[in-house]
């Protein structure tokens, strides 16, 4: 009887605060427009923050990865990323102050990252080009931009760190990143049917993923889609699952095609060799694989366009790499490398500065181009010198090792943690997807998207999850209860 009475209580306190609250909203929206909320919106969404900033995370990702509309983008120093970075400070300094913990300062991935920008500060303002002489020729300053880009994206690490540190955090945020990989090529493949793409011809779209504007790097991101999307199926037990994830694996190969990108082809090669390697494939999946080439294969006959498929199949030292179609492209390449190689000789130590190497190139190119070098490691070489290139791949390196790290414990069978056994999909893919993005540096400029940072943050949460995980697997051990010391 009294649970029974308790029900209409219960049931009685939303609809009487609807009741009041509900014209309340309506008269003041009436008399004051619907701005009169946005303070309480704002209010509401910094409780939100504070109480699950797993959430903001995934936001501050989105924001690094989107093109938001110009009604959400803020004006001046109030965007989302700054409100979100000052709410994100705070939280990690009462953060640290409770539980007295600064662990992450001691990470070598921070520090590795705080030395990296060190060197791009040091680079500018020793041996950065003279603001005049940009102003007189021309080039748009970009130093100030990108080095305000790196630092914004090195916070975006710092924060991850701090605050995904839970085997469902870590599922948001990766099944954040995958649903806007799929989307981006989905739209691009979507645009390129419909006569549009870059050049009019090749798959590209920023509508979801604003990087994804340049054709490379929308395969590049199709490849990472295609690791990921695979390893779900040994995440997600039902067979049906297979129905889905094939057709949309097919289509995302099919991407890569009409983005006409060579290393995109080169890319799926590597990400398809990672996965056989590491699979152990069985009659079972070799019959899915085959069933999956032979979609593909359709796909690529019935809808790439002559132009795209004949541009990436292409290839470097081929006659069609030297004379077909997109020839130019790579003899392009070639000769901004050697551009790259000789600005490097003249400033190994500290490069010329973060942002500059446009007009570094506009002075040492007889054409007075200012194309990007299209390789990361020439990059990192030529605006941050020597030590920059190796702090990036010692970088990279460490999130490798991490990544192994956690992928020992998930292989092995006396690992009894259930919720750490289901990241090993998760694993796994960021472990493709680091091989395919190191393959893609070598042809692309992405050491400023958030995708690195992302994939590194991952890393140090993964290793530190399961460090923690042992640890006290360690100290529940029956054997503590006894008077031998455990593994003596």
């Amino acid at each position: 009887m009294t649970a029974t009475a308790a029900q209409p209580a219960r049931g009685f306190g939303p609809a009487l605060a609807l009741a009041v609250f509900g014209p309340l909203i309506g008269l003041t929206v009436g008399f004051f427009g619907p701005f009169a909320f946005l303070p309480v919106v704002g209010l509401l969404f910094v409780a939100l923050v504070l109480a699950h900033p797993e959430y903001g995370i995934a936001l501050f990702l989105s924001t690094f990865l989107m093109t938001y509309p110009e009604s959400l983008q803020g004006s001046g120093f109030l965007t989302i990323n700054n409100v979100l970075g000052v709410i994100f400070l705070l939280h990690m300094v009462y953060k640290v102050y409770q539980e007295n913990d600064w662990w992450f300062l001691y990470s070598p991935e921070v520090q590795l990252l705080a030395f990296i920008t060190l060197m791009f500060f040091l680079s500018d303002r020793l041996n950065g080009p003279d603001p005049q002489l940009r102003e007189l020729l021309g080039v748009v300053e970009h130093g100030s931009e990108n080095m305000r880009t790196f630092v914004t994206r090195c916070a975006f690490t710092v924060f991850f760190i701090n605050f995904i540190r839970t085997p469902r955090h870590i599922l948001m945020i990766y099944l954040l990143a995958v649903a806007f990989m799929v989307t981006s090529s989905l739209l691009s493949i979507h645009d390129v049917l419909q006569g549009g793409g870059f050049a009019g011809y090749r798959a590209a779209s920023s509508s979801v993923i604003a990087a994804a504007a340049n054709p490379n790097r929308e395969a590049m991101f199709s490849i990472l889609a295609i690791a990921e999307l695979y390893y779900v199926t040994t995440w997600i037990p039902f067979r049906a699952i297979w129905l889905i994830v094939v057709p949309t694996i097919a289509l995302m190969c099919l991407c890569v095609f009409l983005t006409a990108s060579r290393s995109g082809l080169l890319g799926l090669t590597v990400c398809v060799i990672a996965i056989v390697i590491e699979e152990r494939f069985t009659l079972k999946t070799l019959l899915v694989a085959a069933l999956l080439g032979a979609i593909v294969g359709l796909l690529v006959v019935e809808f790439t366009p002559e132009k795209s498929f004949e541009r990436i199949t292409n290839l470097p030292f081929t006659q069609g790499g030297e004379e077909g179609v997109g020839a130019g492209s790579l003899s392009r390449r070639a000769y901004t490398w050697e551009i790259a190689a000789d600005i490097f000789r003249e400033n190994p130590v500290l490069g010329v500065g973060i942002g500059n190497w446009d007009l570094a190139r506009f002075l040492k190119d007889p054409t007075q181009s200012i194309g990007a070098p299209h390789s990361s490691y020439f990059l990192a070489l030529c605006e941050g010198g020597v030590f920059c290139l190796a702090a990036f791949l010692i970088l990279l390196w460490r999130c490798w090792r991490n990544i192994r790290f956690a992928e020992r414990f998930v292989e092995d069978p006396d690992f009894a943690i259930p919720e750490l056994r289901e990241l090993r999909w998760v694993i796994k893919s960021t472990k493709t997807d680091l091989l395919v993005l190191v393959f893609f540096s070598a042809f692309a400029d992405l050491w400023q998207l958030v995708i690195v940072f992302w994939l590194v943050s991952i890393g140090i949460v993964l290793k530190r999850m399961f460090e923690q995980a042992t640890l006290a697997q360690f100290f529940k051990h029956p054997a503590l209860d006894s008077t031998e010391p455990v593994g003596v």
